[in-house]
């Protein structure tokens, strides 16, 4: 299978585990959310690992691959996705998805620069179509926030600095998979990102008390939630690291963008959004992005 073939894999997964967050985790906390994700993934992964090589291949993997590692953790799964539902919350989604979107960009020049992967117009060209395509479709299914006052405008322009940030942290995450998993197998890189995930999450969910919100949680959100992890954090991640070691990272960073666009039906779906003209014109938009990349 071909490694954008695995890319679109990865951003339909993520697509779904969204929209099913979007549903089932509407009382809970990032930090604690983001630990039962990583856990539901660390359970995923060491079920497999035996297949895949077992302790012995995690024996294997060399001091600079465990660093690169560490940073895709932190980048991705823990202060990235972090500031990036925090982001949502002080901007609103239709501020903070558009300027977290420019990520694809950064992944492309920093592949370039840090991995020295090759750089085409058409991987620029379809970066920029992907980015404005899923900004048109964030911008048309948002809702008016209405009169702002001076206390909205602090908060929204905090939010999008927090988004700009995130867009970097993605991108910086998004190469350092590629020298982390060089030589491993996406399942071993990933029975490691997990856990130690969940290690960094744990200290803040014990010492803040948020562990407490798991009890204000009903079945049915607790079935969504592990529902939602184990295609995010399980299936997603895993095509998404053998995306990046088959077709790159900032060529799987664009066709990971189109995640909003495949959640869209799901959104109209289950969440009752209503899309615009402006819906179906970011919809071919970054179509026609995505078909430049592949």
């Amino acid at each position: 299978m071909s490694g954008e073939v695995l890319g679109l894999l990865a951003a339909f997964f993520w697509a779904v585990s969204s929209v099913l967050l979007a549903v089932g985790a509407k009382r809970l906390h990032v930090v604690p959310l983001n630990l039962v994700r990583c856990a539901v993934g660390t359970i995923f992964f060491w079920i497999m690992l035996p297949f895949f090589g077992g302790i012995e291949a995690i024996a294997a993997i060399t001091p600079s691959a465990w660093l690169w590692l560490i940073v895709s953790v932190l980048t991705l799964l823990v202060v990235g996705d972090t500031l990036y539902f925090r982001s949502m919350d002080l901007a609103g989604v239709s501020w903070s998805m558009p300027v977290t979107n420019i990520s694809p960009l950064w992944a492309v020049l920093l592949a370039v620069v840090l991995v020295g992967e090759p750089l085409s117009w058409s991987l620029v060209v379809g970066a920029l179509m992907v980015i404005a395509g899923i900004t048109l479709i964030g911008r048309s299914v948002s809702r008016p926030a209405g009169e702002e006052s001076k206390k909205d405008r602090r908060a929204r322009r905090t939010g999008l600095l927090m988004a700009l940030a995130v867009s970097i942290l993605w991108a910086i995450g998004n190469v350092a998979l590629k020298p982390a998993t060089e030589g491993t197998h996406a399942i071993v890189a990933n029975s490691i990102r997990q856990p130690m995930a969940v290690v960094i999450l744990l200290i803040p969910t014990l010492w803040r008390g948020q562990w407490r919100g798991f009890g204000t949680l009903a079945k049915r959100s607790w079935l969504l939630i592990l529902l939602a992890s184990l295609f995010g954090m399980g299936l997603a991640t895993t095509f998404f690291v053998l995306a990046i070691q088959r077709a790159g990272a900032g060529r799987t960073a664009v066709l990971m963008a189109s995640s909003p666009l495949m959640a869209l039906p799901f959104s109209m779906l289950w969440l009752h959004e209503r899309p615009t003209r402006w819906t179906f014109v970011g919809l071919l938009l970054a179509t026609a992005g995505i078909f430049l990349v592949l």
